[in-house]
């Protein structure tokens, strides 16, 4: 094997941002279409429906941290190759598989290809760059999933304007992703991993690592309630003829609002994070959510909805990037697939547990407004313990902000 290390070039990453795309999304590119689907279905209950969606997120859950640590293994470009193939004809399988079932199945196994996908390119960034380029990178990558929504959640309303099962035709572009992947990417190495003469004493960092992926779990939690109910929101809401009929298109416009405000935020992170401590991000992080979804409960007008999704993706798009470099600075590189592995377990067992509790809370609020507003004030919550570290770390000996700071750098 040539031990002389893999250079990526611009080529190399374009395509690890378009791969990125399909993280957060991916499972829920067809969420326009949701109420179209229960129409054709209409003896499916609407939690039976929101399985499309969800489904891909806890295959993700229960097979993430197995496909990390494959990867770590194999290596990561054969399962990066094998994960884009998977999401492009799992994905794509709605269009012509005519039973409700058998459309669930192909979601659990899109969510496998979707785990690969989220393990991989997470570990070839920090594998492929270090220091600030990786730092920038990384916001990069959280700006391509803000790219993904927008593109994949707007695609994905236009083509269910055409019918609900074209709407799966939009993960036919992992087609052209993985023809990019196998030209432009190479398996990485690493002199100083790749040996494992002697005995070793670094160790996967259990506990900080859980610390990382509960704080992701709870906000994508938060943040899945807008793929899954926002649709239905805005179809029993008078402004979402303002597009027309198509309330699909107009579900899909705004959550490519939200996407285009996650990307903004995830350029603004790469050339300036360093300033902040994880815990000033993170708050901020709860706090736009809290606001975003405050506001879609209380919203009256077209504007209104508009920046209250934006407040959502600004939220988004400082969680991913945050919590992706957090585990970067903390993981050993031969740990790296696995470290993600969880990480892509977290991302995505919050949203399978955010379909689990919209039912008994929307059983308690009656209504998509209350329920919103729920989901906001408990965004508000969750932001008091890090209010709280970021005020102890604040006030903590000087060397422990340094600590962070020089991870970013």
């Amino acid at each position: 094997m040539d031990s002389t290390p893999f250079r990526p070039t611009r080529w190399t990453f374009l395509f690890l941002m378009l791969s990125a795309m399909l993280i957060l999304m991916g499972g829920a590119a067809i969420a326009p279409a949701l109420p179209l689907i229960s129409d054709a279905f209409p003896d499916a209950s609407e939690a039976t429906i929101s399985l499309i969606i969800t489904l891909p997120a806890l295959a993700i859950a229960l097979t993430g941290y197995f496909v990390g640590a494959l990867s770590d293994k194999i290596g990561k470009i054969p399962v990066l190759v094998a994960s884009v193939a998977i999401f492009s004809i799992a994905g794509s399988s709605g269009y012509y598989l005519t039973s409700l079932y058998a459309i669930l199945i192909g979601r659990f196994i899109l969510g496998v290809g979707i785990a690969g996908i989220t393990c991989t390119t997470s570990s070839l960034i920090v594998c492929y760059y270090d220091g600030a380029t990786r730092a920038r990178v990384l916001g990069y990558q959280a700006a391509a999933m803000g790219i993904g929504v927008l593109i994949l959640e707007t695609s994905g309303g236009i083509l269910a304007g055409i019918s609900w099962r074209a709407a799966f035709l939009v993960y036919l572009i992992g087609v052209v992703i993985l023809a990019g992947v196998l030209l432009t990417m190479r398996e990485p190495v690493r002199p100083d991993i790749e040996e494992k003469t002697g005995v070793s004493d670094e160790t996967l960092p259990v506990v900080p690592l859980l610390l990382g992926y509960g704080t992701l779990f709870l906000g994508n939690m938060l943040f899945f309630l807008l793929p899954t109910k926002f649709p239905y929101l805005l179809a029993n809401m008078e402004i979402a003829q303002v597009l027309g009929e198509n309330t699909a298109l107009t579900t899909g416009v705004f959550l490519g609002i939200m996407g285009c405000a996650s990307a903004l935020i995830g350029i603004w992170y790469g050339r300036n994070a360093w300033k902040f401590h994880r815990y000033t991000l993170i708050t901020l992080c709860f706090i736009f959510f809290g606001i975003g979804m405050c506001g879609l409960g209380c919203v009256t007008s077209f504007a209104a909805v508009g920046i209250a999704v934006i407040f959502v993706g600004l939220g988004e798009g400082i969680l991913m990037p945050t919590i992706l470099h957090w585990i970067a600075a903390i993981t050993p590189k031969q740990y790296l697939g696995r470290a993600n592995g969880g990480l892509s377990v977290a991302l995505n067992l919050g949203q399978f547990v955010s379909t689990l509790v919209i039912v008994p809370v929307i059983a308690m609020v009656a209504t998509y407004r209350n329920l919103f507003l729920a989901f906001g004030c408990a965004a508000f919550v969750l932001a008091l313990p890090y209010v709280l570290a970021m005020i102890k770390e604040r006030y903590a000996p000087h060397h422990s902000v340094q600590k962070w700071e020089s991870h970013m750098e």
